[in-house]
């Protein structure tokens, strides 16, 4: 069963204020007033629902877990190395991310991208199908030894190093270059955008720190749904997809 965090953020004022409970996230941003115990929808004035909705990675365990799955004691070795961005060991300018079945490794300058099936997933193991740029096809055993921040990946058959440590974390995804013409179809709420993107991203895109607004929308006159992607500055340069329907915004990547 899918697991779900949810958020909420009411605006007012300029002020912000998120409650965070268990599941992917939900926000409201809006103007009006609201009584302990109702629900938001029934309020008046511009209220905006925002609903983030978990990533579709390549294993079960990093669907149902990515970062905060990994966290936990017991969680899968494709979960955590699905959750966080990895540095080298010995050199902290090599980074690699694996999400979403694509492998990317960098040393700053040459950028190595693959796509990867999970073959077998365990707690300290697992192994990979990677296909890498040319055609190859790698079976590759990653081990993961140790908790957090104290953890240490080990793959032979990765292209830049062999060992990996965690890299520090750097907080959540700003949002960029979206613009009034957007926000005019999207409810008028850049807060719950800016709080739906910031937060999906932070947790399903190890490496982002930025999201920025492609430029181009979607507009299905049939439905009323409005989609426009952002494009993160990962190395992996993923695209995410933001659709806003019935006062709602959905995320996925």
């Amino acid at each position: 069963m899918e697991k779900r965090h949810r958020a909420i953020a009411a605006v007012a004022a300029g002020a912000v204020a998120v409650a965070l409970g268990a599941g992917a996230a939900r926000s409201c941003a809006g103007t009006s007033e609201q009584t302990a115990g109702s629900d938001p929808r029934d309020a008046g004035g511009s209220t905006a629902w925002v609903e983030v909705v978990p990533a579709t990675g390549s294993s079960g365990d990093a669907e149902e877990g990515g970062a905060g799955a990994a966290a936990e004691e017991g969680a899968s070795c494709a979960a955590k190395l699905e959750s966080r961005e990895w540095m080298g060991a010995e050199d902290a300018s090599l980074r690699m991310t694996a999400s979403g079945g694509r492998l990317v490794e960098t040393d700053g300058t040459d950028t190595y991208t693959s796509s990867y099936v999970v073959t077998s997933d365990g707690d300290g193991s697992c192994g990979l199908a990677v296909t890498r740029a040319d055609g190859t096809v790698v079976q590759a055993t990653v081990t993961i030894e140790g908790e957090g921040d104290d953890e240490r990946l080990t793959c032979e058959q990765l292209q830049n190093a062999f060992d990996w440590v965690p890299a520090p974390r750097d907080g959540e995804v700003r949002v960029t270059g979206v613009d009034d013409a957007y926000l005019s179809l999207v409810g008028g709420s850049e807060d719950a955008l800016d709080l739906a993107v910031s937060l999906w991203a932070s947790e399903h895109v190890p490496g982002a720190t930025e999201a920025a607004f492609d430029g181009e929308v979607y507009l299905d006159t049939r439905t009323g749904s409005v989609t426009a992607t952002f494009t993160c500055d990962d190395p992996g340069r993923t695209i995410l997809s933001v659709t806003w329907a019935d006062g709602a915004f959905s995320v996925t990547g």
